[in-house]
């Protein structure tokens, strides 16, 4: 698979709610997951390898309710894959609603994604979530 098909079955699988399979299929033991996101969102940070993948996954789906999450574009170049999309969703702390773009960039080698680095719109996140 091309890096571009890893990240389409990558975000299919995780939309579908196939986290043990994504992670079987896409994640290695170095893989990394970068979210940096202010508090109070719950789920930013740096996860590792396929323990930190489903960590993050399952804070995910405690945190917020998602309503939308749309991919608008993938571009590949090498082992390199810029995601750009679109999310609504609802903090389940507060029943807040954010809507926002976001970017995500995926480094992909030999299958497995290398690294996945998130930049949302943080502002517009932390205001659902106070």
């Amino acid at each position: 698979m091309t890096p571009k098909e890893v990240t389409a079955a990558f975000y299919e699988l995780f939309g579908a709610g196939k986290i043990e399979e994504m992670l079987q299929r896409f994640v290695g033991a170095d893989s990394v997951l970068d979210n940096p996101l202010p508090d109070p969102i719950p789920f930013g940070g740096r996860y590792v390898g396929a323990p930190g993948f489903l960590k993050y996954a399952q804070e995910i789906f405690a945190g917020i309710q998602v309503e939308l999450f749309e991919i608008d574009e993938v571009i590949a170049r090498e082992d390199r894959v810029v995601v750009l999309g679109r999310e609504t969703s609802r903090s389940l702390k507060t029943g807040k609603r954010y809507s926002m773009s976001w970017v995500h960039v995926l480094t992909v080698r030999d299958g497995r994604i290398v690294l996945l680095r998130e930049y949302n719109d943080t502002a517009a996140m932390a205001a659902a979530f106070a």
